[in-house]
């Protein structure tokens, strides 16, 4: 008996909660490692190319000149006539406005276009770029 109080009196404190983070710690990362993500492998197919094509949408087309001159359906138009005219047009707010702007135009202008756009619950905005030559189809 004597012996036996003087190995519990050597033994550490050992905190389990501690213990049970690390294992669960181990067993996240194995699962991690140990899972794919890519479909199993059956029979070898080659798939169809194809291109992406946009959907026929009808829009607001806004376009931005170098020189910061706007243009809504092609008319040229000042900053508060475009307000207005926005505002006569809630009706067409859930259309998609498609903003083409000149790439070196400064931002401040596009952020005002913006900003009549925000006020007038027009929401649904996309910006027209160039494709990028590495993303386009051979």
């Amino acid at each position: 008996m004597v012996l036996m109080n003087s190995f519990l009196k050597k033994l550490r404190h050992i905190s389990i909660g501690s213990a049970m983070a690390d294992m669960a710690l181990l067993l996240l990362v194995f699962f991690m490692a140990s899972t794919s993500t890519e479909p199993p492998k059956g029979v070898s197919v080659e798939l169809p190319k194809a291109v992406t094509v946009g959907a026929e949408q009808e829009s607001l087309f806004i376009t931005i000149s170098r020189e910061g001159d706007l243009y809504f359906e092609g008319k040229k138009i000042a900053i508060g006539d475009f307000q207005d005219n926005l505002a006569m047009r809630q009706s067409e707010k859930d259309k998609v406005v498609s903003i083409t702007a000149d790439r070196n135009l400064e931002y401040r202008i596009v952020g005002d276009v913006l900003k009549v756009l925000r006020e007038q619950d027009f929401l649904n905005i996309v910006f027209m770029s160039e494709t990028r030559k590495e993303y386009t189809l051979r």
